[in-house]
């Protein structure tokens, strides 16, 4: 790095306003939320609806995954006066349920696709063995399932942790702002080339802690997308 360069990381790390280190801890408590809520209902909807025979099963998965048509930008009125009117807006948990709201249903459709692909006989040996659907979603599901896994938290968490426009809707206090949102802390009407540099550093500290899990966890991805594309 330049002299300038390392400067201007410097110079962020230690800006007055924009306070790094707290907006990555927001950040990390949103991400890694709602990341472990998509996580459980995904697991349990996935199971629901590929081994579970109930009435209106195809029709409710149908329904929920048309939910995906549905922009974010174009439920922003009444989603704001739904977190208001619940005591919920500029609160963490307020912008949790939202982002579980509109990631959930992709990684739902991952996992039903994946559990389709497991053997019918694992089950039904299970089932003759005394196991109810829970005990046979943890003791066989779950086990066959770690890429899978992995790939559903690492795609929660990087479409959590990228997510621009719920916090801006939905949290008003700076001490709670998340990099997202906290990097326009950075900005001014008027810029000179040296606060330029500090918002071009800015945004690359933003996305390190999000490459870092990515390159962690990459090995994982390839076999959980394809899993359960091909059957036997």
């Amino acid at each position: 790095f330049a002299v300038g360069g390392v400067g201007n990381y410097t110079a962020v790390l230690n800006h007055d306003q924009f306070n790094y280190w707290s907006a990555i801890g927001n950040s990390f408590l949103m991400a890694g939320g709602s990341t472990v809520i998509i996580v459980v209902i995904s697991c349990l909807g996935g199971f629901a609806f590929s081994r579970m025979r109930f009435p209106g099963r195809v029709f409710l998965y149908r329904a929920l995954l048309a939910c995906l048509a549905v922009p974010v930008a174009s439920v922003v009125t009444p989603l704001f006066f739904s977190i208001n009117s619940l005591g919920l807006r500029d609160s963490y948990f307020g912008v949790i349920i939202p982002l579980v709201a509109f990631n959930v249903m992709t990684m739902l459709l991952l996992t039903k696709n994946h559990f389709d692909g497991i053997p019918t006989e694992l089950v039904e040996a299970a089932t003759i063995d005394g196991a109810r659907p829970f005990g046979v979603l943890w003791r066989i599901f779950l086990p066959l399932s770690g890429p899978l896994l992995a790939n559903v938290s690492v795609l929660s968490f990087v479409y959590s942790w990228n997510e621009y426009l719920l916090p801006n809707l939905l949290i008003s206090s700076p001490e709670k702002y998340p990099v997202t949102q906290a990097i326009a802390l950075l900005q001014f009407e008027r810029m000179s080339q040296e606060q330029i540099g500090q918002l071009y550093a800015g945004l690359i500290l933003m996305t390190i802690p999000s490459v870092i899990v990515y390159l962690f966890s990459q090995r994982y991805l390839q076999s959980g997308l394809t899993a359960g594309a091909v059957k036997s």
